[in-house]
């Protein structure tokens, strides 16, 4: 996949990085949806917000697993590569 470990461990903390917000965040919209007393719900006028939350944690949801993904698949398949050169 990647050659460079430097460039491959590099990749892997910017993935890091911009995974740890997003996790953040998605707890944060969890917790305050369950609870109902969240500072959206506070406020005036949202009602008939819901459904775009539902959709933004939907797709927070989505764009943290294809993070956690592809940290697997980066870290995953250097170790796989190295299994393999060794046996041969």
């Amino acid at each position: 996949m990647i050659d460079n470990p430097t460039v491959k461990w590099l990749l892997v903390a910017v993935l890091i990085l911009l995974l740890l917000p997003l996790v953040t965040m998605l707890g944060m919209m969890a917790i305050g949806g369950t609870a109902c007393c969240g500072m959206m719900s506070n406020m005036g006028g949202m009602t008939g917000g819901g459904g775009g939350m539902v959709w933004s944690l939907l797709w927070m949801t989505l764009v943290a697993a294809a993070l956690v993904f592809l940290l697997v698949l980066l870290i995953r398949g250097d170790r796989a590569s190295t299994k393999h050169d060794k046996a041969a």
